[in-house]
């Protein structure tokens, strides 16, 4: 891969984030960065898949909650 042109803002952001972190070259500083990067859209899908099944779950419980109250309601009926 060949070279990425930034500002020099960036390249000073880079520069102090080397030194914060002890990170030995900024290509280092920018790997760390993608790899959270990575975490945070991993996250970000996986909570995303966990409130889609968390909407179907709560459709068949609360379908199940229905169908168990109507029949509890029809038992004490006829008791």
């Amino acid at each position: 891969m060949g070279a990425v042109a930034i500002s020099r803002t960036d390249e000073e952001v880079l520069e102090l984030l080397q030194e914060r972190l002890g990170l030995p070259s900024k290509a280092q500083v920018i790997h760390r960065a993608l790899g959270e990067l990575q975490g945070i859209v991993n996250r970000a899908r996986l909570a995303q898949e966990i409130e889609a099944s968390v909407r179907k779950c709560r459709k068949a419980d609360e379908k199940e909650h229905r169908l168990l109250t109507g029949a509890a309601f029809h038992r004490g009926e006829e008791d």
